[in-house]
């Protein structure tokens, strides 16, 4: 089962409830994209499309759309399949398209985000409907799903890997030296959480239009977050949550470096760039300082 993805979220994982309500006040306005990753509605879908989806009630689905839920612990996107009332409440039936013998059960309006109403692969739209197939398409499709699996199973197998090689003392030491000698391009970004939505929604700016004493609003801030981007990625290498306490010092509530860059410092990049954000707006506040240095999260 495919998980999927919000693009509008916080680089954290948000709870599903949160990013189905979300994402309904998104796709009201045409506002939402998703994702994809997973090979179960293969080759409708394949891991890394981005999906555009449109807020619609159970009553206004039709069968055969693709269509996001949740589930207790995760979104999805499957196929319609079946519709049927329950109680006199109205309700779907979904599954994958590679198992055509399992549903997922009936999803009711509470449960449904939207429709899928397009599937963006490598910058252009493409049809998500089903369709017959010769049989040497069916081949084609049949082992370019072998590939994108092998391709999932050495990932998963890398990632358990790389942590323990990075533990090891040799590795940073090089990483580190990979940092000094690549001189890679480092950029920072700022993003402010929208304070009714928390931080699945934000506003994103750039750390010199970026204050901690005054907001859009004008307010001050509680809670910001900075990125890290390495040669113009739109992805961040590596990002760092701080909140405010009640006696009005910042403290680190989350980090993260991205697996192929731990141990490159930098994390210590990012703790000195929020260091100097910090002293510029509050000179004279040397403690913040130092409790930044202090008070930092463990790397997720």
């Amino acid at each position: 089962m495919p998980q999927i993805v919000l693009e509008k979220n916080h680089p954290t994982k948000s709870l599903v409830g949160a990013s189905l309500d979300i994402g309904r006040v998104l796709a009201d306005r045409d506002g939402v994209t998703f994702r994809a990753e997973g090979t179960c509605m293969y080759p409708a879908i394949r891991p890394g499309d981005v999906l555009r989806i449109q807020s619609r009630a159970v009553t206004d689905v039709s069968l055969g759309d693709v269509v996001v839920c949740r589930r207790p612990t995760h979104l999805f996107c499957h196929r319609v399949v079946a519709r049927g009332t329950e109680e006199g409440r109205a309700y779907i039936v979904t599954r994958q398209d590679r198992t055509p013998d399992e549903s997922d059960g009936p999803t009711f309006d509470e449960n449904l985000l939207g429709v899928v109403v397009t599937i963006v692969r490598g910058g252009k739209p493409v049809s998500f409907q089903t369709a017959s197939l010769s049989w040497p398409l069916r081949l084609y499709f049949a082992l370019r799903l072998k590939l994108i699996e092998l391709r999932l199973r050495v990932i998963l197998a890398w990632q358990e890997l790389l942590p323990k090689a990075q533990a090891n003392a040799f590795y940073r030491g090089m990483m580190r030296i990979w940092l000094t000698l690549a001189h890679p391009q480092i950029s920072y970004r700022v993003r402010l959480p929208m304070p009714a939505l928390g931080d699945a929604v934000y506003r994103q700016l750039s750390p010199e239009t970026f204050s901690v004493q005054k907001d859009w609003r004008g307010r001050p801030v509680q809670r910001w977050t900075l990125l890290l981007h390495l040669n113009g990625s739109r992805k961040p290498a590596a990002w760092m949550t701080l909140t405010r306490d009640a006696s009005g010092q910042w403290l680190v509530d989350e980090s993260f470096v991205s697996a192929r860059y731990r141990g490159a410092g930098l994390d210590a990049a990012l703790q000195s760039k929020a260091c100097a954000i910090l002293q510029r707006d509050y000179p004279e506040k040397e403690e913040d300082m130092s409790l930044l240095r202090t008070s930092q999260a463990s790397l997720k």
